[in-house]
């Protein structure tokens, strides 16, 4: 593993972002359903895991032109939205948590006792089905990855063209992976490449640190995937 790998590799893990369990959008026919677990990652664990329905706090459904749609929004666990999707959005946030001498909890830094440090979980997950020119730039102003041309065209050994958005511009020096592993960091303008190295599900993932004037936590931890399948 080269210096710069194994620094960015260090980075994620410091981020306490959610690689070790992720986020992931299933189809089934015009379901779009928001998993978690460790199926998609390939990390040691349960295939799924429930999650709390709360934690989702958006949910949107957007055609080929870049233009929300009407879904239905299924309540509950698990969440979905049901709809002619080119491209389905969940936004997340776990709350804040802490890193204690006795374990990480689901509280915040003025809750938790001693703290070693705290953040804010912020979580998106984006899946496209199908492509067109009006996904080529961001859906939503948190951190979201988007493909310069049609993804769903590539094969494996093919490299991706991404920009990293947030907030509504594109977003340096962000930390982007491969199914967990980092690749790199988004340049000056946004953009980085992943090559994609197996065909079917794919991966991507980026996360973004930002310091919080709140009481409650250290940090925002964004987090962002991007999921779509190849041939």
């Amino acid at each position: 593993m080269s210096i710069r790998v194994f620094l960015l590799a260090s980075l994620l893990l410091q981020q306490g972002t959610v690689l070790a369990h992720d986020l992931w959008i299933e189809r089934d026919g015009a379901r779009h359903i928001l998993a978690y677990g460790h199926e998609r990652s390939g990390h040691e664990g349960a295939k799924t895991l429930e999650y709390k329905p709360e934690i989702v706090k958006q949910a949107a459904c957007f055609n080929a032109a870049g233009q929300e749609i009407a879904a239905d929004l299924g309540r509950g666990y698990p969440a979905t939205l049901k709809g002619d999707c080119a491209a389905s959005w969940f936004f997340t946030s776990s709350g804040y948590w802490s890193k204690t001498p006795y374990g990480t909890r689901n509280l915040a830094k003025n809750e938790a006792g001693a703290v070693i440090e705290s953040w804010l979980s912020l979580e998106g997950v984006k899946r496209i089905d199908q492509w067109d020119a009006g996904l080529d730039r961001a859906l939503t102003r948190q951190l979201e990855l988007v493909p310069r041309d049609n993804p769903l065209k590539l094969q494996a050994g093919d490299k991706l063209r991404l920009t990293v958005w947030f907030q509504g511009k594109p977003a340096a020096g962000v930390t982007v992976a491969y199914f967990g592993k980092p690749r790199g960091v988004s340049d000056s303008d946004g953009h980085i490449n992943i090559r994609l190295q197996n065909p079917g599900f794919q991966l991507i993932q980026a996360s973004l640190d930002l310091p919080l004037n709140d009481a409650r936590a250290d940090k925002a931890v964004h987090a962002s995937s991007l999921q779509f399948e190849i041939r």
